[in-house]
């Protein structure tokens, strides 16, 4: 008789969708040998979930709590023990009833909702970490207190797993590791027909929630400078602005920037856009130049599988997948100049052969170094381990 799989619980506090969702959906999608199960609030996130055919445990309380000030008011403190109180015996109910052999937390907070799960009933946990955090960070310090229960901490990049060193005491993490994400590699259709960029254009585009953080004003300076002496170029701004406060007035001061600058006839804001091939077909170069380091970035690797152009930060995640002039370009951080250089650059060479070649090599990185196949072969040795009791 085969063995029969063990149960993994998939723990987000998600609403909606981004590169941590899409790890979880991945995880599902591709690690063998386990049978995964979804808890989730409910919103967009749920709904991917369950388009993919994926068991899902939705339950309202198990939703992120934000706070409003650098540091948690007691207010604040009081709304997050509630929650995770409220979301404890409908998770406890559900774990016995799928007998959940390990929980894999999605972030810090995540792992808040699974530790109570954790102390009573003995169950494995795994804690994927997808953030950089200040080192007087609130969210860093509960590290300590996550690593006394966690079996394994997963890093999505090098730099976060140096960022999390420094916040554990005397309490160290069973297991602490860099599994790089990954992603299904497009049908190569490089030099086929399809491409929606016409001749005469080149297109930039920046792809993402859009947030201060991700430097949509700084990139459209840049830009306004770049247009004046290339009027062929045109920026695509991808994403929506979240629903908070502080996102919905940025997106607003956007658009008064543009009618300052006086291109709105050359940025253009296009939503966003769920089909990948859609969206790559329309771009050139993708910037990504946020102005905090990013763990990691889907962006770039999506970018570089489509063959498309990159130029990054060099710091966080990206500066770990890009290699300058070889398969994209690494900028100065917050170096206006820099960036404007870089796509000047760019735009006078982007016929070049060397430019080809660029594309090509980013189109290899993904291949050999962040395949969904690779992704899943080192989770499923890492649940394995855990599983086994193997530290």
């Amino acid at each position: 008789m085969a063995n029969k799989k063990q149960s993994v619980l998939l723990l987000s506090v998600m609403e909606t969708w981004g590169g941590g969702e899409e790890v979880l959906l991945n995880l599902a999608s591709r690690v063998q040998g386990f049978c995964f199960y979804l808890a989730t609030p409910p919103g967009q996130a749920a709904e991917i979930f369950k388009q993919h055919r994926l068991t899902v445990f939705e339950a309202a309380s198990l939703k992120k709590i934000y706070r409003k000030k650098n540091r948690w008011t007691g207010s604040e403190k009081l709304k997050a023990i509630i929650s995770i109180a409220s979301a404890v015996l409908p998770l406890i109910l559900f774990l016995k009833r799928k007998k959940i052999s390990l929980i894999v937390a999605n972030g810090n907070f995540a792992a808040l909702f699974a530790l109570p799960l954790v102390f009573l009933f003995k169950i494995k946990l795994v804690v994927i970490q997808h953030l950089l955090y200040d080192q007087d960070a609130y969210e860093g310090k509960l590290l300590n207190t996550i690593a006394k229960y966690a079996d394994a901490f997963v890093c999505v990049s090098k730099s976060v797993l140096a960022n999390i060193k420094p916040f554990f005491s005397e309490q160290k993490p069973r297991q602490s590791m860099v599994i790089y994400n990954g992603i299904s590699l497009p049908v190569n259709k490089q030099n086929a027909e399809g491409n929606n960029v016409p001749h005469e254009e080149i297109r930039f585009a920046i792809i993402g929630s859009i947030i201060r953080e991700k430097g949509h004003d700084k990139i459209i300076e840049v830009f306004s400078e770049l247009a004046k002496d290339f009027s062929q170029c045109r920026l695509f701004i991808f994403g929506n602005p979240r629903e908070n406060e502080s996102s919905q007035f940025f997106y607003q001061s956007l658009q008064e920037k543009l009618n300052y600058f006086n291109i709105t006839d050359k940025i253009f804001f296009k939503g966003y856009v769920a089909d990948k091939e859609e969206l790559y077909q329309q771009v050139d170069v993708v910037i990504n130049y946020s102005m905090v380091p990013e763990s990691f970035s889907l962006t770039v690797l999506e970018a570089l599988a489509y063959q498309k152009l990159v130029i990054a930060a060099n710091e966080g995640g990206p500066a770990e997948i890009i290699q300058h002039g070889v398969n994209g370009y690494l900028v100065e951080p917050r170096n206006k100049k820099a960036l404007l250089q870089i796509m000047m650059n760019v735009v006078t060479q982007i016929g070049y052969e060397s430019m080809d070649e660029i594309r090509k090599n980013g189109r290899k990185t993904v291949e050999e170094k962040f395949s969904l196949n690779q992704f899943a072969e080192e989770y499923k040795n890492l649940f394995d381990n855990v599983l086994s009791g193997n530290k």
